[in-house]
């Protein structure tokens, strides 16, 4: 019960995936809870869980079940009804919505799941800015006029991933000795991003 927004990388811009890997995610999510807990207490617990918080990945997960400090950036749009509570959140790439939703679950005593989960925001892409499945079934099938309008339509530069990575800006003259493999010297830079 995932869905939402998924960048795909093509050619060399699959360069630009560890990079963007980073970068933050939004998601809204409707999480099930196991038990009946009055609407204040959900809204105090689910401030807690602001900052840094500490997650161990779930069982199924792809990574190292190591515990590690991930950052929610911001949880709202919070509508509760009976047992089901949707909510917004920002998070820092890498965490796991199922286990904060568990987590939360364990806070208030009742437990709770993940019903359903939508990515809404990865990095720079939005869902307005997405494309689906369904768009690109209509792209195969088009005739070639319209097949090279439609890509160009779909397709993003490969800069467009890095709209929130921090930058660092250099000067001119300083270009050409790091494209040889100079280190980058304090004089060399002209400023870094707000980032």
């Amino acid at each position: 019960m995932v869905t939402g927004v998924l960048p795909l990388a093509l050619e060399d811009a699959t360069k630009t995936i560890q990079a963007f890997l980073l970068t933050g995610k939004e998601y809204v999510c409707l999480m099930a809870l196991h038990g009946d807990v009055e609407e204040k207490k959900i809204q105090a617990v689910l401030e807690e869980f602001l900052g840094d918080i500490l997650q161990r990945p779930p069982v199924r997960a792809a990574v190292r079940r190591d515990v590690r400090k991930r950052r929610i950036y911001y949880i709202r749009d919070v509508e509760i009804d009976g047992r089901e509570v949707l909510f917004r959140v920002g998070c820092q790439a890498g965490t796991y919505i199922r286990k904060l939703v568990y987590d939360v679950g364990e806070v208030l005593g009742v437990g709770a799941h993940m019903r359903e989960l939508r990515r809404t925001r990865a990095g720079s892409f939005t869902e307005e800015d997405s494309f689906s499945l369904y768009d690109l079934m209509q792209l195969s099938e088009a005739n070639p006029e319209e097949r090279e309008m439609l890509a160009r339509r779909m397709g993003k530069p490969m800069e467009s991933a890095f709209e929130y990575v921090p930058r660092v800006y250099i000067r001119d003259s300083t270009v050409s000795s790091i494209c040889h493999g100079a280190e980058l010297a304090v004089p060399g830079i002209v400023r870094l991003s707000e980032l």
